[in-house]
């Protein structure tokens, strides 16, 4: 007859922690995820960089927009046929990431246009500002562009 302590001793089942294997699979999978993680954090950064360079260009057509609008109808000049719209750079510094990965200051230069047309008749009395916004940055080149009309009065 066995007593209790030899049944305890000789139970079947374990009591402990992982075998080798087991440790082997999760390191496996865990390395995986992390180096997958890995490229989508890198994906993301150039994706932040991409769309502040959008944005800045974006307000700066939006901020030409708004002082055609505050100008008005009258004071609004037409952009004559077979000149060269208004144009203007400015250099802008920021941060950006070289092909290594490292972070290093740099001047985009944000060059912007504004070709302001008129359109219809002259009892229309409307007029089509063209707005471009093109910067150079360490992966392309990018543009904004933007169209508002200015109507005067009769």
């Amino acid at each position: 007859m066995l007593d209790c302590e030899q049944v305890f001793l000789k139970a079947p089942h374990r009591i402990g922690g992982f075998n080798l294997l087991e440790v082997v699979i999760a390191s496996f999978i865990f390395s995986v995820t992390a180096v997958a993680f890995l490229g989508i954090w890198g994906l993301q950064a150039r994706s932040v960089e991409k769309s502040r360079h959008k944005l800045v260009a974006t307000l700066l057509a939006e901020q030409l927009a708004e002082d055609s609008l505050e100008a008005g109808y009258e004071r609004t000049r037409l952009t004559e046929p077979g000149k060269e719209p208004e144009n203007k750079d400015i250099p802008i510094i920021t941060e950006v990431r070289d092909p290594q990965g490292n972070w290093t200051t740099s001047e985009v230069f944000y060059h912007w246009e504004k070709r302001v047309t008129e359109i219809g008749g002259e009892d229309d009395r409307l007029k089509k500002v063209e707005i471009s916004v093109t910067w150079q940055d360490s992966t392309k080149t990018g543009e904004v562009k933007l169209v508002t009309y200015l109507a005067g009065v009769f």
